[in-house]
């Protein structure tokens, strides 16, 4: 199974086997969200998968992470997808200098 997305009862396990690969379906199924609204962040630039069009699109394992962060994003401070991608953009840019000025 170290090429399949984990799901959803043993995410935390299956994240840390570094070739792990989600569809687009599976990660919908671990974050609990819409095909729709992971398109609407693939679109802003949030996400990147891998493979040239949607039915072949693959997610790296941080892909559940990053999508969690945007979902958490959009629910507490209502952000909409281009939002979303700033802020979670901002926090990698504030993450790389921590990781700089260490």
């Amino acid at each position: 199974m170290s090429d399949q997305c984990p799901q959803p009862a043993n995410i935390s396990s299956e994240l840390l086997q570094p070739n792990a690969f989600c569809t687009l379906e599976e990660v919908c199924v671990a974050c609990n969200v819409d095909a729709d609204w992971i398109v609407e962040l693939v679109q802003h630039g949030v996400i990147e998968p891998v493979g040239a069009a949607q039915p072949d699109w693959r997610f790296t394992r941080i892909t559940i992470t990053r999508v969690a962060k945007a979902k958490r994003l959009q629910r507490d401070l209502e952000l909409n997808p281009p939002a979303v991608a700033l802020v979670l953009d901002l926090l990698d840019q504030i993450q790389e200098l921590r990781k700089r000025a260490t």
